[in-house]
């Protein structure tokens, strides 16, 4: 059982060394990290083949799109690659990174307990915030306030029973926001076998969101989550 960290990546060359860092850190060093870049205008790519250059002992890999998937999209691609095997996929934003060096332990042994997706507490860049808290077992999580943020975690191959359909709008279109609902939503109904761990893994970099139009991202964020919970879970 080996982590796959997928980080989907805009115009983040600034905290792209503090991200791979904040992974090459970890006491266990059972992981392979992806890197995504979605037709970032900066120097993420050159930096980041810089820095996998510079690291390549470790399985740093970096893929370049050639048309703009966003985040879902990004993420469901490099996890279906894994959804034949036992694997853990965890995903972490490019503008964020990593504040636990026993983060791979922390979820690797919840993950032997039987686990099929599993959240930790983080903390936000600007006041320490974390919204993350665990679910009861028998709420429908369509139904119950978002807490699952932000380092999101689940068996790879719990994906090959969830159609892409849950990730796509009515005229068959990728979430383009409010990923982070669309995608552990589904995860999170099939399942009973969830875990949130209390000690703090991921640091959310609030401040830095490489987005041009802020407010238009949100409204489209809260779209996205009022209709994801509207539909429910499409078999």
């Amino acid at each position: 059982m080996k982590v796959i960290f997928v980080s989907p990546c805009f115009n983040a060359s600034k905290n792209l060394n503090n991200l791979i860092n904040s992974i090459i850190c970890q006491k266990n060093k059972n992981w392979e990290l992806y890197l995504i870049d979605d037709l970032s205008t900066d120097d993420t790519v050159e930096y980041a083949n810089e820095l996998i250059n510079k690291n390549h002992d470790y399985q740093i890999n970096l893929i370049v799109n050639s048309s703009k998937k966003y985040a879902l999209r990004n993420i469901i691609e490099v996890a279906r690659k894994f959804q034949d095997t036992d694997n853990i996929i965890a995903c972490i934003d490019g503008d964020d990174e990593l504040c636990n060096e026993n983060t791979i332990d922390i979820l690797l042994n919840e993950y032997r307990k039987g686990m099929d997706v599993v959240w930790t507490a983080h903390k936000w860049d600007t006041n320490g915030m974390n919204i993350s808290k665990p679910i009861p077992n028998k709420i429908n999580p369509y139904q119950w306030p978002w807490c699952t943020s932000h380092l999101r975690t689940f068996r790879s191959n719990l994906l090959k029973n969830i159609s892409d359909n849950n990730f796509k709008d009515i005229n068959d279109k990728w979430f383009e926001r409010g990923y982070d609902q669309a995608l552990m939503l589904p995860l999170l109904y099939l399942t009973k076998n969830r875990s949130y761990v209390n000690e703090v893994c991921y640091l959310y970099k609030i401040n830095s969101v490489s987005v041009n139009d802020r407010d238009w991202c949100e409204q489209k964020q809260h779209s996205t989550i009022n209709f994801v919970r509207s539909r429910g879970f499409i078999k």
